[in-house]
């Protein structure tokens, strides 16, 4: 198996290396939800949404965003000791390449204003443009390449980076009540994240199939500032998922989905549609997102 970390060490070289030359081009308003996969669900740059219950159109650059929402902020002592026990607790193939991202947020935390407020934006920027052609492919009906090893690892870091790096699962993390006292949740959970993108992303390469799952019906797939989704998990129940299968639309009439068993290329009717738009609608913290206003009225 390709190693996710040694992937990522080339992304932070080549990141470091240009690192002093955009001290003055801080990146303030930064996207949990890459505003490339939402062209296709777009018209001339507009998307339409739906936010607590009103629906609206919106530019992409303002949508699936905060300032500074990857912000490396500095950890406490007792708050490193809690991440190292969790690393300890992982199973024995994670430890290495956890403990080389624990050191690269402290690094970014400890660094100059730019590494600190714009360098774990810049890492997912990275992923995201090494996964273009990729997305490209699916587009076009092809995934031969998640049989390629390379871009299998490419593919799978990139999928797990989507689904890790939200505001849902910041928030989700954050409302964790931890027994050690004296614990930032929310310090934590922007750690956190980049730990479950490799765990993710290992599973994802190790163990995965890949079905493309196409739309041919005349009701469109939504998507939603939680774009990836576990389809076995209730977000609204306490209990542990049932399982793990990544559900993730790429366009209004094409997704893909990411399990121990299905593969190959499945064609949905209508009522699958709905049934998947239901599932994107409720795994979302805040927005969900349509080419047309009428796919969104029945979640108003």
């Amino acid at each position: 198996m390709f190693n996710n970390q040694i992937l990522l060490l080339c992304f932070i070289f080549k990141y470091i290396t240009t690192l002093n030359n955009k001290l003055t081009l801080l990146k303030k308003q930064q996207h949990y939800v890459w505003k490339n996969y939402l062209k296709p669900w777009s018209i001339q740059g507009k998307i339409c949404c739906l936010r607590e219950g009103k629906t609206f159109g919106s530019s992409l650059k303002n949508i699936g965003q905060q300032r500074y929402f990857y912000k490396a902020e500095k950890l406490t002592d007792n708050e490193q000791d809690f991440l190292k026990g969790f690393i300890e607790y992982s199973s024995g193939e994670n430890k290495a390449s956890l403990y080389r991202l624990l050191k690269l947020y402290n690094n970014f935390s400890n660094g100059n204003e730019y590494a600190v407020n714009c360098g774990i934006e810049d890492i997912h920027s990275i992923i995201e443009s090494r996964s273009i052609e990729l997305l490209n492919n699916l587009y076009k009906d092809d995934f031969s390449f998640f049989q390629d090893p390379k871009l299998r690892n490419t593919f799978s870091f990139f999928v797990s980076a989507q689904y890790t790096r939200t505001n849902r699962m910041r928030e989700n993390i954050s409302r964790e009540r931890f027994q050690t006292p004296n614990l930032n949740n929310e310090r934590l959970a922007r750690v956190f994240h980049l730990f479950f993108i490799d765990i993710t992303s290992n599973w994802i390469y190790n163990r995965t199939k890949i079905q493309l799952i196409i739309n041919d019906t005349s009701k469109d797939l939504i998507t939603g500032d939680q774009p990836v989704i576990n389809i076995k998990n209730n977000p609204r129940s306490l209990n542990e998922p049932e399982g793990f299968d990544l559900f993730y639309p790429i366009s209004p009439k094409k997704a893909i989905l990411l399990s121990e068993e299905a593969e190959g290329i499945k064609y949905i009717k209508k009522d699958d549609v709905e049934q998947f738009n239901n599932l994107i609608f409720e795994h979302s913290e805040e927005q969900v997102y349509s080419k047309k206003m009428s796919d969104l009225k029945s979640f108003k």
